[in-house]
């Protein structure tokens, strides 16, 4: 299912789906849409030092709030039911969803939702590969497709909804921007006819794909949520959401 690349991929975008994750990789020349099953099987395809733009939580705080959540659903306006509240870390050890309910309200004071129990399988993935090997996954960055599309529509949030027709088609006029027509039309059409709509959705590829023009970008055009400086959780990872600076500024 790899599509035809010239060497490792210098940039990605990663965005989780029923089969695994799809990743939308730049190798400096080309890109390709590819359906992985896990993380780990990603990581031989990057270039050593290749900026990674992936959409799941990072860092988690204690009590489950996050000042970049909170600064995404501000942007955002009328899509700001995109951006589901983050679990807190105390639910990511395994158990039943009735278990990390309760001590959510135990000691946070509210529950966790169903969206975000069923993320916690890929949160700790994510979790346990970013703490695998000290600094060496640095560039690996989250950010929120929904984000970089506002962003890249000049801060305007997109009108429809990503799963319907109308918000599909927003959104891959967006990409054109950035990717050629016809190399977006070949990666779409090629991972759809060799991929399940049940394992992997039209609108998670167009998600990976933003996440990977923001990974194309060079720090400098990129900014950072919280606005007020970078927060760190208990475990020192990250508690940020990255996306492009507003179209008009790059």
């Amino acid at each position: 299912m790899l599509a035809k690349s010239a060497g490792p991929f210098l940039a990605a975008g990663l965005d989780g789906c029923r089969a695994g994750w799809v990743c939308a990789g730049w190798d400096g020349e080309v890109w390709s849409l590819t359906l992985f099953p896990n993380l780990t099987s990603v990581v031989p395809c990057l270039a050593p030092r290749a900026t990674v733009c992936i959409d799941i939580p990072i860092g988690l705080s204690d009590d489950g709030i996050r000042g970049c959540d909170r600064d995404a659903r501000k942007m955002l306006g009328p899509r700001r039911s995109s951006v589901f509240s983050v679990p807190p870390r105390l639910a990511l050890p395994e158990a039943p969803y009735a278990d990390i309910n309760a001590a959510s309200k135990r000691h946070c004071g509210r529950g966790i939702s169903k969206q975000a129990f069923y993320l916690l399988p890929k949160i700790r993935e994510a979790e346990q590969l970013l703490r695998s090997a000290s600094g060496r996954y640095a560039s690996w960055l989250e950010t929120h497709p929904e984000l970089c599309f506002c962003a890249l529509n000049g801060g305007i949030p997109m009108q429809d909804n990503k799963k319907t027709d109308a918000g599909y088609r927003q959104r891959l006029s967006l990409l054109e921007g950035r990717i050629s027509r016809s190399m977006l039309e070949d990666m779409l059409s090629r991972l759809d006819r060799e991929t399940p709509r049940s394992h992997c959705a039209r609108d998670d590829m167009i998600d990976a794909l933003v996440c990977g023009v923001v990974a194309t970008l060079d720090a400098a055009q990129r900014a950072c949520l919280p606005q007020d400086g970078d927060e760190y959780d208990a475990v020192g990872l990250p508690m940020r959401i990255c996306y492009p600076l507003m179209a008009e500024s790059l």
